[in-house]
């Protein structure tokens, strides 16, 4: 059982490329399920998502496949048949309406719910005339993250505003966390995290105060990220790692 869990985990990860990698791994916390009415055997369900997976599922919604439960656990989006005998990981996607895929919806909303919370403590650069929010988990210290950030202006021109949440690549507990809880905490923090982007060995202030740097960082993880930038739209699509403004500009409006 120990191996097929740990076959069910790496399934269930996320790959993120040109981007800035993590040196830790963080542990997730269970989340109490929501389960539709419709589904019949949702105690069943909770106890082999548990079994398979070691946290209990956040919810289980029938899914539009007849005999298959759409199962989210550790904000990640799978399928068990309603009899808890068969497990799916991969994108279902409806012929009907344009391969739209139906997965990908769900997880969409997975992370927007996710990341919904820190709204209030994310570091936004806001467009004048914005037509669209993206959201990205950001580090000073990763090259990538610079690279983009010398292109916020860009993004802003063109009705884009971006909202920093802090995901120190080092972990919690590390001189790169406490950075990132400095910057979150000076007087300026738009001003104090482009400055730290700006050279190559910035210097912080030490500056604490309450704050959410954590949850940001775990927030993160539970959405399967593994490095910055990530990005995430308005619409819930998770771009890992880095784009030129351009490229993100052409994806964002196309994903209207």
């Amino acid at each position: 059982m120990k191996k097929i869990r740990q076959a069910v985990v790496l399934a269930m990860g996320v790959v993120m490329s040109v981007s800035c990698s993590a040196e830790s791994v963080e542990s997730q916390t269970e989340q109490s399920p929501k389960v539709d009415a419709s589904v019949d055997n949702s105690a069943l369900i909770t106890s082999k998502v548990k079994e398979l997976v070691g946290v209990g599922p956040d919810s289980i919604a029938n899914s539009p496949v007849n005999g298959l439960l759409e199962v989210v656990a550790a904000n990640q989006v799978f399928y068990l048949t309603d009899n808890a005998d068969y497990m799916f990981f991969g994108h279902i996607y409806d012929v009907n309406a344009g391969m739209k895929d139906i997965t990908e919806a769900s997880l969409g909303q997975v992370r927007l719910d996710a990341i919904a919370p820190f709204e209030k403590d994310a570091i936004e650069f806001k467009a004048e005339d914005e037509k669209h929010v993206i959201t990205v988990f950001t580090d000073y210290s990763c090259g990538y993250c610079k690279k983009l950030h010398s292109e916020v202006d860009e993004l802003n021109d063109a009705g884009i505003t971006v909202r920093y949440l802090a995901w120190p690549r080092a972990g919690l507990g590390t001189d790169n966390y406490r950075n990132m809880v400095s910057i979150w905490c000076s007087d300026d923090p738009k001003e104090a995290l482009s400055r730290a982007k700006a050279v190559s060995n910035p210097t912080f202030s030490g500056e604490t105060c309450e704050n959410t740097v954590a949850e940001q960082f775990n927030a993160g993880r539970k959405l399967g990220v593994r490095g910055t930038p990530a990005i995430i739209f308005d619409n819930g699509k998770l771009v890992p790692g880095y784009k030129p403004a351009e490229v993100l500009i052409d994806e964002i409006f196309a994903a209207e």
